[in-house]
């Protein structure tokens, strides 16, 4: 998820005003132990990430209270649907990049053992 949320903005489609906030709650679900550790277990090593994955990602409890915070932070100007749309492309694109999911891959498994 950290490689994610790092190499991931490159797929970042929204109003470039707001790309510093969609890194923002990328980097807050990174370093929140507790969350990578619930999206290490949604993950199937054979199945990946899908559509179904990233949309319990993006309704996890911690995952759901960044995406409220950023967007009382932009005074809604960057609402949660656009942030929730945003991050799923992100998450989406990134785990299909396969020079980041070879690694991605390798510490799900880690992580699951």
């Amino acid at each position: 998820m950290i490689d994610l949320a790092q190499k991931g903005m490159k797929y970042f489609q929204g109003n470039q005003n707001y790309k510093k906030e969609v890194k923002q709650v990328l980097d807050s679900i990174s370093n929140d132990k507790k969350t990578i550790s619930d999206i290490a277990k949604m993950v199937d090593p054979k199945r990946g990430i899908d559509n179904t994955t990233v949309d319990k990602i993006i309704n996890l409890p911690y995952v759901k209270t960044q995406i409220i915070k950023m967007s009382d932070k932009t005074n809604g100007e960057l609402s949660e649907t656009e942030l929730e749309n945003q991050l799923k492309t992100i998450i989406l694109k990134s785990w299909n990049d396969s020079s980041i999911t070879d690694n991605a891959v390798e510490k799900v498994k880690k992580d699951l053992k």
